[in-house]
């Protein structure tokens, strides 16, 4: 099974519509898929269609002593999605003491699910270290998009073993050309070279609750999201093919 993780460079990138699209785009390529949603504001769920006010997932779970694996939610045969679930602001502080005092938690439950599964998506906080400890990732993703405040958070970035992801990419603007020109110059491989193109259909598929491979399969973002997981496919083959010790 692989692990894949997606987290903002900054608040606002739009990663859980990229979660959602891109679990559904692996899924079409005859992918299991697993979406699994570690952010307190519980909003993954909003794409696979199930009703915000429902408090389950696997966050409320573990605080009343059930079992996690109760909250998982199968959209589609082979595509299932695991909320956060509704926890109030005391309980995420006290669920954030738990995962920072236990690191191996979503290790081990990762290896419960590999049998089950092929990927398993993390959509991952910004901040929020212990939620964010969803263990070793094979993939790891952070997304930003083509603006100054994300051109200056990257001079502080190291982002050790991770790669770039550019969403909302608006090619008539004059700004985000010359902004990912330059990123491809000073970043080179670490740039995921698909991008995710600004396109009304993101917003249109979250209101209908839907990933946007799904509510508009023939819009250019499902497209780009059809060629990102067409590309995690293949940086995962040339991880699983590089000789141990050696970067793919």
């Amino acid at each position: 099974m692989t692990s894949l993780g997606l987290v903002g460079l900054r608040g606002g990138c739009g990663v859980s519509s990229l979660v959602a699209g891109l679990g559904q785009a692996l899924h079409a390529l005859g992918q299991r898929v697993l979406l699994v949603d570690l952010c307190p504001e519980n909003l993954l769920r909003l794409h696979g269609n199930l009703p915000f006010a429902d408090e389950g997932g696997w966050a409320r779970s573990l605080l009343d002593q059930r079992l996690w694996a109760d909250s998982l939610w199968q959209l589609r045969e082979g595509l299932c999605l695991l909320p956060y679930g509704r926890l109030a602001a005391a309980e995420q502080g006290q669920l954030e003491r738990f995962l920072l005092g236990t690191p191996e938690f979503w290790s081990t439950r990762r290896a419960e699910l590999a049998a089950h599964f092929d990927w398993l998506l993390f959509d991952m906080p910004q901040r929020l270290a212990g939620h964010a400890a969803a263990g070793p990732l094979d993939l790891a993703l952070r997304v930003l998009e083509a603006d100054a405040a994300c051109h200056a958070l990257l001079q502080g970035w190291t982002g050790e073993g991770e790669s770039l992801l550019l969403n909302r990419f608006d090619p008539t603007r004059a700004l985000q050309r010359d902004l990912r020109l330059l990123w491809q110059q000073s970043l080179g491989s670490r740039l995921v070279p698909q991008c995710v193109h600004a396109d009304e259909a993101l917003a249109e598929a979250l209101a209908n609750k839907l990933p946007v491979g799904l509510y508009a399969p023939h819009s250019l973002a499902a497209q780009d999201l059809n060629s990102l997981a067409v590309w995690c496919l293949a940086a995962r083959a040339r991880q699983t093919a590089a000789p141990r010790g050696v970067s793919a």
